[in-house]
């Protein structure tokens, strides 16, 4: 009898790690969280993997691959802990780093103390090798290998841990960074050395420059995360794979992510939209905004038709890429957000969280100050007696006594500040919401709310109804989704091919053809070396392309992707050009001269799908599931005897009428009063707002 093999997620948050598991027709969903370890990541990692494995009844042994979602380069950028990086560039532009493209950040229009953040290197780390490539990528000026001597002179005496080349124009032509790194590589033998050529072989010499920065400092941080963390693997896993997410929203191998360390930034957050395209998909939800309440932040995606938005203008820490990136916005907002009152006497919330140590107050662990979490069991719409599964019981006089705190300091009571606290994170996260949709002319009342994480069903309702969104849709296991969405992920490797910039009109096709078929060999090798069969691999043509003379460019993958590039492809590329320019800016002038700026490939290894478990159907009476009743305080009603139902008891067509709360192991949804929750067949919950009719679960 065939042994039967597992895989599993896990994804690292900041005060959890949460972990599930599913076996190899992705049939079977096991979900569990435990703390994280900030002092050693791969502690919380391995910890997860153990203890989904005894959830599951399965030996260790067994799990064939672990998919992880690593906060470790996300937090070596928040504190500023990467390597000391040496940057090397084209003589008179020492300064690239600190010019970059001379605009003040958003929030610093009329904030004259608000600035953009320093770069990763300092301007003493920054030198010049003289060189010089012209547009077309042709010689002008060859490479002085003395200049790149000298500054190794100088990197050796400042004792860099890594270094970082971007010449000009080098995406068209790395013959002058390829020699400098082998000249680096010679006076720094196993120093990581980052080329823009392979990191970001892109145009715009700024965000190519940062983007190969940003690699070189975290290459070394994430290298040493991975030996430890592939270490403790072989010696308690035996021979499971390790697979790293990504940005883009795909996993990668543990080579690729050592190499290529700045693709893992965000990758926890990523895999959560990953999640919401697949939900909405499932559920015939093609428009819909996710959203991922953790411990500490708040993670912000956007889906529309049934896909998740990558691309490649992003920012790390406001500081930009130049990668393929699912398009994400984060704030700190997140149950463990820490109230606290300024100097006008106003209430704030966040940024700053009390994290996994020591916690919210009601952890018990040390805490003092009010947090989110904190509010919420003062306001009845936690359990202290059921929390994380029943694996922690929260102290509700300690949660109480901190936001007594800020009561004092508002001059009001007790539950009218935590009520104060939840409503001003919710005011935070409506804002961040806004950032990606209306502000960018997207009408969200025609969107779904996904909302997820261990905190987000608690919100959910509150934030849908304030943007007058057609519903909040809480999938099952939310304490976990992102991790699911981890499991859905795909291998994927990104390839681009710079073509400078030429019009459609007079573009060599047999060229362009060709720089595709060399992108698809390379993705087919990649892939298969990884152990996916050839009918398990997908490539995907993207080219980018904007309007003659204008700066920016927009994505689109090819309409038709089955056969070679001729005429009637490009006709069908262009045309789509122009409906995608319309959608985003209205119009779109037909006949403007056209320019391609470059080609892409997405090449995907695919994966055993995951299937969430079917309910079974049942009338709309929910009183099979319902536990009891406790006071819950709304606004304007003070507490409310509120149902309290158990999800795990839930069966599709059940409609749950607020108030009411229901409460599965890694989380829990607020229905307030005056809306109803339909049960779906996979015991996701969908509220409808705004006046929206039901949609057929």
């Amino acid at each position: 009898m065939k042994q039967e093999r597992y895989r599993v997620a896990i994804d690292v948050g900041g005060t959890f790690t949460d972990a599930v598991l599913t076996d190899r027709a992705g049939k079977r969903l096991v979900a569990i969280k435990v703390p994280t370890t900030p002092a050693n990541r791969a502690d919380g990692v391995m910890n997860g993997v153990h203890a989904v494995a005894r959830a599951a009844g399965v030996e260790a042994h067994d799990i064939e691959e672990v998919v992880h979602g690593s906060t470790t380069g996300t937090n070596a950028l928040i504190e500023r802990t990467g390597a000391k990086v040496g940057f090397l560039t084209t003589a008179g532009f020492r300064d690239l780093l600190e010019i970059g493209r001379v605009m003040r950040p958003h929030e610093g229009l009329y904030d004259f103390t608000v600035d953009r953040p320093p770069p990763l290197v300092p301007r003493y780390l920054c030198l010049e090798a003289t060189e010089r490539l012209d547009a077309a990528g042709a010689v002008l000026t060859p490479l002085d290998e003395a200049s790149v001597h000298a500054a190794a002179d100088a990197f050796e005496r400042e004792r860099v841990e890594a270094i970082a080349i971007c010449f000009f124009f080098s995406f068209l032509n790395p013959v002058h960074e390829k020699r400098a790194a082998a000249i680096l590589a010679e006076r720094f033998p196993g120093l990581l050395i980052s080329l823009s050529s392979d990191v970001s072989p892109e145009y715009r010499e700024y965000e190519r420059a940062n983007t190969t920065v940003m690699n070189a400092y975290l290459a070394p941080v994430m290298r040493a995360y991975l030996t430890r963390l592939s270490e403790r693997m072989r010696a308690e896993l035996g021979d499971a794979r390790l697979s790293i997410i990504q940005a883009n929203g795909g996993s990668t191998s543990v080579e690729h992510a050592r190499r290529l360390a700045v693709t893992t930034v965000n990758s926890g957050p990523a895999g959560g939209v990953v999640a919401a395209a697949f939900y909405g998909r499932r559920n015939k939800r093609s428009r819909v905004v996710s959203v991922d309440m953790g411990g500490t932040s708040f993670d912000i995606g956007l889906v529309e038709g049934g896909v998740s938005r990558v691309t490649t203008e992003g920012a790390f820490q406001e500081l930009p890429v130049k990668i393929p990136i699912i398009d994400l916005h984060i704030i700190g907002a997140g149950g463990g957000s820490i109230a606290w009152i300024d100097r006008g006497g106003a209430l704030n919330v966040g940024p700053h969280s009390a994290g996994a140590e020591p916690g919210p107050a009601c952890y018990g662990r040390g805490g003092v100050e009010a947090t989110v979490t904190d509010a919420n069991v003062v306001l009845g719409r936690l359990n202290p007696g059921n929390f994380n599964a029943g694996q922690m019981t929260l102290d509700a006089e300690a949660a109480r006594r901190a936001v007594s705190a800020i009561a004092s300091k508002l001059g009001t009571r007790v539950e009218e500040a935590a009520l104060g606290i939840v409503r001003v994170v919710n005011a935070n996260m409506i804002k961040g919401i806004a950032t990606v949709t209306i502000q960018r002319g997207i009408d969200v009342r025609d969107f779904s709310l996904l909302s997820f994480g261990g905190a987000g069903g608690v919100h959910a309702v509150d934030m849908a109804r304030e943007l007058g969104m057609a519903e909040a849709v809480i999938p099952p296991l939310p304490g976990t989704f992102s991790a699911i969405g981890l499991l859905v992920t795909e291998m994927r490797h990104d390839y681009v091919s710079a073509l400078g910039a030429i019009t459609a009109d007079k573009a060599d096709l047999g060229k362009l053809e060709r720089h595709f078929q060399a992108m698809e060999k390379a993705g087919r090798q990649e892939l298969a070396a990884q152990g996916y069969a050839a009918d398990r691999i997908r490539l995907t043509r993207i080219a980018d392309l904007k309007v003659l003379g204008q700066t920016y460019e927009l994505s689109l993958a090819l309409p038709v992707q089955d056969r070679a590039l001729d005429p009637a492809g490009m006709k069908a590329l262009l045309r789509a050009f122009g409906n995608l320019y319309r959608s985003r800016y209205a119009f779109f002038y037909e006949g403007e001269p056209i320019e391609l700026v470059n080609l892409r490939l997405a090449a995907e290894g695919l994966n055993a799908p995951v299937q969430l478990k079917r309910a079974a159907q049942a009338g709309s009476d929910p009183a099979p599931a319902r536990r009891g009743r406790r006071p819950v305080y709304f606004e304007g009603r003070g507490f409310v005897p509120t149902a309290i139902y158990e999800r795990d008891g839930l069966r599709h067509g059940m409609r749950i009428k607020g108030p009411a709360v229901i409460e599965e192991p890694t989380s829990a949804t607020l229905v307030p009063p005056g809306y109803t929750a339909a049960v779906g067949a996979d015991l996701g919950l969908f509220v409808p707002l705004n006046g929206a009719k039901e949609k057929r679960q």
